[in-house]
């Protein structure tokens, strides 16, 4: 049976999504996965079909020959247009995946769970909705040849993501960098060549400054560090793929709660009390405003608490 697997924009989407083809894979199926960062995916999943975004006019044309689509919801217009086929009883195969509730639920389709993380969502999704026996998180990335861990003093520290609002500010990367130097580790900031310009300040710092020509590059590096500290990005939910201990710092804590990184330990650190956010009054507090209220030393202890609750399990 062929099904189609369309994934959200965001890294961190398709690799979560990965879980779903792979687990479909493994019962015999043949997924083709739908995402713009086709030719980036396919260093990483080298078994899979990855193919880019069909057009919206192509939709109905492209999806209609799958016995069944499994369509993760991000309210964009293709994921709109894929609603009104369904509603238009012009495509019957159709599945949505829901990470929030949402008016175009059907009957078969998915709701996340908010209180668990979304690797663990999907897992369940296959396992209940799927009915796919024994489904687990395990999404079949590549592992590279590097050697686990070979560095297990190095922490990789991603600053950036695909949304500014969520990034901790540059100069408390910097300080928390220096802290952990000092404590003996090696710290690499890690940017995608398009944001290196605005990153170069880093070098000046004495901190080595990385950038990958794809995707692979950036598994081998992180596959050989020790730990991984970043804001709420696809690259945190890469690093927890190859099973690098992650930290994240996000200044959301429903929305930490259920996008956080979920195959390796993670652990998050957010803000210590609610901070309000009055959209409706102009007043986005914590969308504008969060990053002052998770210092650098309160980041600091979670990584040491994290860090300890690593050598327990160990």
């Amino acid at each position: 049976m062929n099904v189609a697997i369309v994934c959200a924009q965001g890294l961190g989407d398709a690799l979560l999504m990965m879980i779903v083809a792979h687990q479909f894979k493994l019962s015999g199926y043949k997924p083709t996965i739908f995402h713009n960062y086709a030719k980036e995916l396919t260093s990483l999943f080298k078994d899979v079909s990855i193919l880019p975004y069909p057009s919206l006019d192509q939709l109905e044309e492209t999806l209609a020959r799958f016995e069944r689509v499994i369509i993760e919801n991000d309210h964009s217009k293709r994921a709109y247009g894929l609603f009104e086929l369904r509603e238009a009883k012009k495509l019957n195969n159709l599945i949505f995946f829901f990470p929030t509730a949402s008016s175009k639920f059907q009957e078969g389709d998915f709701l996340f769970d908010p209180y668990l993380p979304v690797a663990s969502n999907l897992c369940r999704a296959c396992q209940t909705t799927l009915q796919i026996q024994n489904a687990n998180k395990e999404n079949g990335i590549h592992i590279p040849k590097g050697a686990h861990y070979r560095y297990p003093k190095r922490i990789v520290i991603h600053p950036t993501s695909n949304d500014p609002k969520r990034n901790w500010l540059s100069s408390q990367f910097l300080a928390l960098a220096y802290r952990l130097q000092n404590e003996g580790y090696s710290i690499s900031f890690s940017v995608s060549p398009s944001e290196r310009t605005n990153w170069l300040h880093i070098e000046k710092q004495g901190f080595q400054l990385s950038s990958f020509s794809d995707l692979s590059e950036l598994s081998t590096y992180l596959y050989e560090s020790g730990f991984f500290i970043g804001n709420d990005s696809g690259i945190g939910h890469l690093a927890s793929n190859l099973g690098i201990p992650t930290l994240t710092i996000s200044g959301n804590p429903k929305r930490a709660r259920l996008w956080r990184p979920d195959w390796h330990i993670g652990h998050v650190v957010t803000l210590p009390f609610p901070l309000p956010n009055f959209k409706g009054l102009y007043l986005p507090i914590r969308e504008n405003f969060w990053q002052r209220f998770i210092s650098v030393s309160r980041t600091l202890n979670a990584f040491y608490k994290f860090r300890e609750s690593i050598c327990k399990l160990q």
